[in-house]
């Protein structure tokens, strides 16, 4: 089976082939549900969302509306996606909370929760905590669908991770998995020596 194709939106969408058809990992911004739609000539499998972060969740609305797919996502993230409480705001002077918040909300009918060791369409699903308490990850043959557990060649910036304490030990973790490959939600991939020299930089 062919590797996860990179889909290039505000963040990193993937396409990755399954039996029957593929299923999407992510989904853009709101204002770029039509761009994604667009390329999509069939219905996807199912969503599975990283964390609840706007530039990864904000088209999952218009994905579910139009093919009623299910959303896989952790139940950590589900307050934020359904907007029962709100995301917390951006680093931005006056516009951080509203720009945080501009996704629709997910009807809780169409969330599916994932957790650690569960099993999606032949990937591992993998708990990332620390950019979002709830991020999780698809691991497989050595890939691993990271979400923003890392970015470029290091972590997020502390001001956009929930916990970065977290965020660092979870550089160790991915390490663990026997990891060959990483993709990313912004830049990447990287290979698993520059996951290694990132966890000795940090100490980790």
């Amino acid at each position: 089976m062919s590797g996860p194709e990179v889909l290039r939106f505000a963040a990193n969408l993937y396409r990755v082939p399954a039996e029957g058809g593929y299923f999407l990992v992510d989904a853009g911004l709101p204002w770029e549900a039509g761009r994604l739609l667009a390329r999509l000539r069939t219905p996807p499998i199912l969503l599975f969302l990283t964390h609840h972060h706007t530039d990864h969740s904000g088209g999952a609305r218009a994905l579910w509306e139009r093919f009623r797919l299910p959303l896989l996502a952790h139940p950590r993230e589900w307050p934020y996606l359904t907007k029962e409480k709100p995301r917390p705001p951006l680093p931005i002077p006056l516009l951080g909370r509203t720009l945080a918040n501009l996704a629709p909300p997910l009807p809780r009918e169409a969330l599916r929760p994932v957790e650690e060791g569960e099993e999606v369409l032949g990937w591992r699903v993998v708990e990332l905590p620390g950019h979002t308490l709830g991020q999780v990850g698809l691991f497989r043959d050595g890939l691993l669908l990271a979400g923003d557990a890392l970015r470029g060649h290091g972590l997020p910036p502390r001001f956009i991770n929930e916990d970065h304490d977290l965020a660092r030990k979870t550089v160790r973790k991915i390490l663990s998995l026997g990891v060959e490959t990483v993709y990313l939600g912004h830049g990447g991939p990287l290979s698993r020596k520059e996951v290694e020299a990132l966890a000795l930089k940090l100490g980790v």
